[in-house]
Parts: C-alpha cells; sequence; structure tokens
C-alpha cells in the first residue's frame, strides 16, 4: 500500500471512529412503541420539534425495519431520538425497565400495567398522559347503497357473515365484505371494538387500502374499513354508526369530539421523573406547532379549530332549542369518573384531554374573530335509573366546566345538563360512561 492510500485509510477509520464515539456520546430521547404511530406520526412531530427549538443538521437513519434514529446538532452537540417500533404493552414495558422515556400507545395502560407502573407515578394525569393525535376508522360502502347508518352489533352480524343480505339491515342486495389482506390500524381497531372475537366472514382480499376503495367503488353491495387518514373516493361514503345511542358519522366534528365510536386517541405516556428534553417533546406535540406536524402527517390533531352546527340535531326539545343557533366547537370535555378515568387515578376532575381543551378554548376564544361571541355549555349524564339525579349531575358537569371558563374571562351565556339524554353508548360499564359522561361546548 502507498504511503498516500494508507494515510487516506487511516483518515477514514479515524472518522469512523469518531463518528461512531459521538453516537455513543450523543443524548438520546428514546421513544418506544405503537407501530403506527412510529411509523410516520412520531418521527414527523419530532423532526419539527427539533428544528424549532434550535437544532440542525437533522437527519433520518433506519438501522433496522423497527428503528427510526433522527440524528440532530445543536452548539456542537449531537442528540438523537431513538423511536422504536413494536407495540403499546412493550413501549410501556420500556418505559417501566427504564429502556425507553416515552411509551407510544393507541390505548390507556391496562389495569395490570399500571399495577406494574405503579412507580412511574400518576399515569392519568396531564403532567404523564398526553393525547397527541386522533385515529379511527371508517366503515365504507357504495355510494348507491341506501343504508345510511348501522349499529356495531348490526355491524358485527354484517363483518361475521351472520347477515348475509342488506335487507337484514335495511338495505338491499347481496353483502360482499372486502378487507386488507395484512394487518393494518383500522382491522385492529375494528377487532376490538366492533368483533370481540367473532371471526370475519369470507372477504375479498386486497393489497392496499387504495386497491379496496376502487373495488368498494365498483361493487353497490360491498362493505369495507379503512383508516380515517384514507381518502375514500368519490363513488364510496362511510356510514354513521351507533353504539347503543345516537348514530355519528366519521365527520371531522364527529371524530374530534370523540363521539363518533371508532375514533380513539394516540397517546404518550412517561414517567414523573421523564427528563427536560422528553418532556419538551411532549409538551411540544400538545402544542399548535406539534399538532400542524400531526396534521401533516395525516392524523387528526387535537388543537381547536372552528366546529359547525350539526343539519339535524338529536336529543330532546329543550336540547335543540338551546344550541340551534349555535356551532359546535369539536370537542368533548371529559371527566375522571370518580377520581377514576378508564384505567389509573388523576388528582384532576378533567380527564388529561379536557384539561388542555380547557386552555384551548380560551385561546381560541380570544383570536380577534371571536371577540363578542358567548358560549352554551352543554352537560349530559349517565345515570338512566334516575332522571332526577342525572338531571342533577348534568347540571353539576354542566356548572363547573362554566365556572371554569368564566374564570378565565371567558363569557358564558349558558349552562345546562341535559340529564341521561343523547346518550352515546349503551350505559352499564366504565366505558360507557366515560363516553356518556361528557360536556359540549356551543358558541352564539
Amino acid at each position: 500500500m502507498s504511503r498516500i492510500a494508507g494515510w487516506c485509510v487511516a483518515v477514514l477509520l479515524s472518522m469512523a471512529g469518531a463518528n461512531a464515539h459521538a453516537q455513543m456520546d450523543a443524548e438520546r430521547v428514546r421513544i418506544h412503541g405503537s407501530q403506527t404511530m412510529a411509523a410516520r406520526l412520531v418521527p414527523a412531530v419530532a423532526e419539527s420539534w427539533l428544528r424549532d427549538i434550535g437544532y440542525g443538521d437533522i437527519r433520518r437513519e433506519q438501522p433496522n425495519p423497527t428503528l427510526t434514529q433522527i440524528h440532530a446538532q445543536r452548539d456542537g452537540l449531537p442528540l438523537i431520538v431513538e423511536i422504536q417500533a413494536s407495540s403499546s404493552a412493550q413501549g410501556f414495558q420500556d418505559v417501566i425497565d427504564g429502556n425507553a422515556h416515552i411509551a407510544m400507545m393507541t390505548r390507556r395502560p391496562t389495569a395490570a400495567e399500571l399495577d406494574a407502573g405503579w412507580q412511574l407515578g400518576d399515569l392519568a394525569s396531564h403532567d404523564q398522559e398526553f393525547a397527541m393525535a386522533l385515529d379511527g376508522a371508517a366503515v365504507v360502502v357504495h355510494r348507491d347503497n341506501p343504508l345510511a347508518q348501522l349499529s356495531l352489533v348490526q355491524l358485527r352480524r354484517v363483518l361475521s357473515g351472520q347477515a348475509r343480505d342488506w335487507r337484514e339491515v335495511g338495505g338491499r342486495g347481496a353483502i360482499h365484505l372486502h378487507m386488507m389482506a395484512s394487518a393494518n390500524s383500522a382491522r385492529d381497531l375494528v377487532d376490538e371494538r366492533v368483533m370481540q372475537g367473532a371471526p370475519y366472514a369470507p372477504a375479498q382480499l386486497h393489497a392496499d387500502g387504495e386497491s379496496l376503495l376502487r373495488a368498494i367503488a365498483k361493487d353497490p353491495g360491498a362493505i369495507g374499513f379503512v383508516t380515517l387518514r384514507q381518502p375514500w373516493g368519490a363513488n364510496v361514503r362511510p356510514l354513521a354508526l351507533s353504539d347503543g345511542g345516537r348514530a355519528i358519522a366519521p365527520t371531522r366534528l364527529g371524530v374530534q369530539s370523540e363521539d363518533y365510536p371508532l375514533a380513539r386517541r394516540f397517546y404518550l405516556y412517561g414517567s414523573q421523573m421523564m427528563g427536560a428534553l422528553s418532556r419538551s417533546f411532549a409538551l411540544y406535540a400538545m402544542g399548535q406547532r406539534g399538532q400542524d406536524a400531526v396534521a401533516r402527517a395525516g392524523h387528526f390533531a387535537v388543537t381547536l379549530r372552528p366546529g359547525y352546527a350539526p343539519p339535524t340535531l338529536a336529543g330532546p326539545k329543550e336540547y335543540r332549542e338551546l344550541v340551534g343557533n349555535a356551532t359546535r366547537l369539536p370537542l368533548s370535555l371529559r371527566f375522571n369518573l370518580t377520581g377514576n378515568n378508564e384505567s389509573g387515578v388523576a388528582a384532576s376532575v378533567y380527564d388529561s384531554r379536557a384539561v388542555r381543551d380547557i386552555e384551548r378554548i380560551v385561546a381560541f376564544m380570544q383570536l380577534p374573530v371571536n371577540r363578542g361571541r358567548r358560549l352554551l355549555v352543554v352537560g349530559f349524564a349517565d345515570m338512566p335509573g334516575s332522571s332526577v339525579a342525572a338531571t342533577m349531575m348534568s347540571n353539576d358537569r354542566a356548572d363547573l366546566v362554566a365556572h371554569e371558563l368564566m374564570a378565565r374571562g371567558l363569557p358564558v351565556l349558558h349552562a345546562r345538563g341535559m340529564g341521561s339524554q343523547v346518550p352515546l353508548a349503551t350505559t352499564g360499564s366504565v366505558a360507557a360512561r366515560y363516553r356518556n359522561e361528557r360536556v359540549e361546548i356551543w358558541m352564539l
């Protein structure tokens, strides 16, 4: 080997060694969990966060199919955001074991997981639970199908093959089920909330959502489901769905309010002792810039934008007269029931999203375009056995929120409780009560 060639090799080896040493010494933010969140959502928000806090030389690497690393530098100091795709359960376990700073989860932790992670702190608190984005599944049919809505019970009958003709659920003609061949987030959600262990009927299988939708557009008897992120095209339309209450379509209002039964939150969870950079990332994801990145990644953001008055209002006359001339804000404030939400204890009476939504309402009403507008606060309860108690409970919920908003300088014209009327889900479970006990905000 010549002297020059040897010198070049030595320089290259030295640079490689320095690079490896820099990676070993780089500070890391480790985010582990849901494959769906790791694919596009979290990397997009992480890159936006790094830019906005002053990092440069941002580049994305993928050492293996499940690991994404985002490298960046600021003031000569390197940082690596490590995004490991596994599952919600594994991400949570990694936080418990100290192998991750943040867990990405498409659900709340189970009671068993909370038990195992008791040392992490109050995982229902807005300081540790961050509702980052909204997602869900749309059940779609051909445009000419006369059916407008299905209950989840009817949908299970259709998808399982117990109902084989649309006439059994109010339509016409034979039912043709279309599904994607591979696992996907829409399938996971339908498995959990609709099928509940029931097998699917034989289906025509498709490679992806686009080919599934093209097939449904040509088949008047077709039904299928896709993620809410998938545009469904001109000859395909979604069905409104009900879970024992009123039927809700997957509109922006239905999804952002989480009234639509196949909507779900994407969460970040961190320990009460999470580091400054990890907390900075989680809080950034809650803010406007982070939520803009959420929307660019194709998900529903949870930041507040103007809603609209639904074309038809369901509910008692008093309710329809109260909100008939108002515009609904696209949210529903929900609560930690008796100090307990679905899966954790929290100090706040509001759930973690509602805590932030109240602040978002304040900021929204302070925009110049909303000056002089007034608010209606409408509460609902889940106490079907006693209409008097339900009315009292729903009034208490509405008053609580109204006082919170007025304390922040917002004009509330009315606060009214509607009892157990206009339910979203069949009562009888903690999950149903969590959905039904809500407060709507309307703007005049």
